[in-house]
């Protein structure tokens, strides 16, 4: 009987540390020059957890090896926050760092707008947006990017590559902020 008992528990304790994320839906495309990604990512962590975690750009190196510099900057003068942001990444033989300053905006533990600053940026255009919805206890994540780089990106097969990364990185990224959350659970 004591022996069940403990079967149970350790179950319970490894259903609890096994990563729940999955990529429900990943469309990067391309319109002129512009790149567009749209994703839905679920996360078994609660919505203000995982609010959170998107929101604390200090912590964005630590997500996805991608990410080699983050965090917020000095305020706009109307007071709105500001990031900034260094992106590194390959397609093929074709590498490019990516510097991004952008203005941020949220709407309770539901929305974050991120805004280009393309005059401090490597890019003429960019619009990121995070939706998230609460399922049950669990968060799903509706992601967009608009972005139209200062440089070029190879047409078919840039776009195939950049899918291929963001499925790995993605899930990648959910984990660990699925991980986090649990860790840190409910104030």
């Amino acid at each position: 009987m004591k022996s069940q008992a403990c079967t149970a528990v350790l179950l319970s304790m490894l259903a609890l540390a096994a990563p729940a994320a999955e990529l429900e839906s990943l469309e990067v495309s391309r319109v002129g020059s512009q790149l567009h990604v749209h994703s839905v990512i679920f996360m078994a962590a609660p919505r203000e957890l995982v609010f959170t975690a998107l929101t604390d750009y200090g912590s964005y190196t630590e997500l996805t090896s991608r990410y080699r510099e983050s965090r917020f900057i000095e305020p706009a003068a109307d007071g709105t926050p500001r990031i900034y942001t260094l992106v590194e990444g390959c397609v093929l033989f074709f590498c490019r760092s990516l510097r991004r300053y952008a203005r941020l905006e949220t709407e309770n533990d539901e929305r974050i707008v991120a805004r280009v600053e393309p005059e401090h940026s490597d890019v003429h255009y960019g619009l990121e947006v995070w939706q998230l919805e609460r399922v049950g206890e669990n968060t799903r994540v509706i992601y967009s990017h608009e972005m139209e780089p200062r440089f070029w990106v190879p047409p078919a097969i840039g776009v195939w590559l950049i899918r291929r990364e963001l499925e790995r990185s993605a899930l990648s990224a959910a984990y660990k902020i699925e991980s986090r959350a649990r860790r840190r659970g409910p104030d």
